[in-house]
């Protein structure tokens, strides 16, 4: 009351109204040859749920990923796209020996292409295999440091028809009601499972609705909604012209790193291009002012752990 300021976090990252995942199973060589550079055209980020297992002994399936590992090496050097768990030969177990297999030894090999990176991954079995194991779901989820990712997807391949009417239609509602949108593919390009141009119109759909969207892969969308349900702001006056903003997070920093959006409205009487904001250690923090439901606001990115930040204004 003192400083008629208020904060809170974001519903989502940069205070996007909506969320929307584009995902992409199989490991396919089309995701190298056109999903992967058409995302970068667009300027849009893509989870890639790979199997990357070497081809199995005594079958005649080679392994896609395997074929291609040079190319989907550099494009994890690259940074720009998600992978995820899709298991290691989308082949299914009929004993907990052989899906604790499948499980661990995808989530360990796309570990190693991301060293620096979170161990946090989505999982997929993957449709049309069959799991048998006397272990529970969760069990898998929680050793391997995993989330379930196989529900809430909307399917993009042609045969269901009218795709890109549908991915439109699902994407208003969703941006409306503020809620995360989820599509997936196959295979892209002419005779496969979505052609490229049915691909790139579902893309120009997106991109008409940016401004309004969060494009990111589904494990940074995950973490951010688990970080923001786990975490608290209080505010501690200072006066007329300051207070500090006190956050406190629940998540682990090992696998929950996405920045978190805080929002600051702030009173009529300050002017926003005076407002400064610092961390605990008095580092400036970069902010942007933008327009929220109700009020202008300033908007600054912080790492989703314990923290102090002083906002205050000159006269």
């Amino acid at each position: 009351a003192a400083t008629g300021l208020s904060a809170a976090i974001a519903p989502r990252y940069d205070g996007r109204r909506a969320a929307l995942s584009i995902r992409f199973d199989d490991s396919h060589p089309t995701h190298l040859s056109k999903a992967i550079p058409i995302l970068r055209e667009y300027g849009f980020r893509g989870t890639f749920m790979v199997n990357p297992g070497e081809r199995q002994a005594g079958s005649r399936r080679r392994s896609a990923f395997q074929d291609h590992r040079t190319e989907w090496e550099a494009c994890a050097r690259r940074g720009d796209q998600e992978f995820a768990n899709h298991t290691l030969h989308h082949s299914g177990a009929d004993d907990d020996e052989s899906m604790e297999r499948q499980i661990a030894e995808a989530s360990k090999a796309i570990w190693a292409l991301f060293p620096q990176k979170s161990r946090l991954l989505a999982l997929n079995l993957g449709g049309g295999t069959k799991w048998e194991t006397t272990k529970t779901l969760r069990y898998y989820l929680d050793k391997y440091h995993l989330f379930d990712a196989s529900t809430n997807s909307t399917g993009m391949d042609d045969t269901y028809g009218n795709r890109v009417a549908t991915f439109r239609r699902m994407l208003d509602g969703h941006i409306e009601r503020g809620l995360w949108f989820r599509a997936h593919y196959h295979y892209i390009g002419e005779g496969l499972s979505t052609t490229e141009a049915n691909f790139r119109a579902a893309l120009d759909v997106a991109k008409e609705h940016e401004a309004d969207l969060w494009i990111a892969g589904m494990a940074d969308i995950h973490k951010y909604q688990t970080e923001r349900r786990g975490a608290k702001l209080e505010i501690e006056s200072q006066g007329p012209r300051r207070a500090t903003v006190w956050l406190t997070c629940s998540t682990d920093p090992e696998f929950y790193d996405q920045p978190l959006t805080i929002e600051v409205a702030i009173p009529q009487s300050w002017f926003a291009d005076r407002v400064v904001v610092r961390d605990g250690e008095g580092q400036g923090i970069d902010t942007r002012e933008a327009r929220g439901d109700e009020a202008d606001v300033l908007r600054f990115d912080v790492p989703p752990l314990d923290g102090r930040y002083t906002i205050e204004t000159s006269p």
